[in-house]
């Protein structure tokens, strides 16, 4: 009897993809996770990126830009499952081999003992199938991150700024996706 390989090494697994995820033991390695997240469409690892609450006694806040937060009222109780949601909703509707990314510029960082500011600019682009949905997102950002207990660090509040009146901001995308 001839068995004919599939071209896999006996270390593969055909099922679990491959994704990139460092521990965050730096601030900067939280952003570079949060952009693999985004190229390789992981909601795992995006959901790792923000605060874990066993780990941390913050609580996570997210702050729409100021249009969105007055034109969406899911804002105005939004959590880290709202974050869940709203990744999970997004990649049910994405084909894994599209393109998606999110570009940072005019970074700018101020880190203090515990605690890291993160300000960008950023251009979100998304292919996902959702008519009427942006697939490209632009605005600015503010990350505050903390280190928890592990000594991990991991954004506890998120805020979105519109840059220019015409920005599609990421709390539009947020918002399209949050049911």
């Amino acid at each position: 009897m001839i068995f004919q390989s599939c071209g896999l090494r006996d270390d593969e697994d055909p099922v679990t993809a491959r994704t990139t995820f460092i521990p965050p033991t730096t601030p900067d390695l939280v952003v570079f996770n949060l952009k693999s997240s985004i190229i390789e469409k992981d909601l795992n690892n995006f959901m790792k990126c923000l605060i874990d609450t066993a780990f941390n006694p913050r609580k996570y806040t997210y702050s729409a830009d100021v249009v969105s937060q007055s034109q969406y009222p899911i804002f105005r109780f939004w959590a880290i499952g709202n974050e869940y949601s709203y990744y999970r909703n997004l990649l049910t509707v994405t084909n894994p081999q599209t393109y998606s990314d999110v570009i940072f510029t005019d970074v700018t960082w101020n880190i203090v003992a515990d605690t890291a500011i993160f300000d960008a600019k950023y251009e979100l682009l998304f292919e996902h199938n959702k008519t009427g949905a942006p697939k490209r997102c632009l605005g600015a950002l503010r990350f505050v991150m903390s280190v928890d207990t592990r000594n991990l660090w991991s954004v506890h509040n998120w805020s979105d700024f519109k840059n220019t009146s015409t920005d599609t901001t990421w709390s539009v995308l947020k918002a399209n996706f949050a049911n």
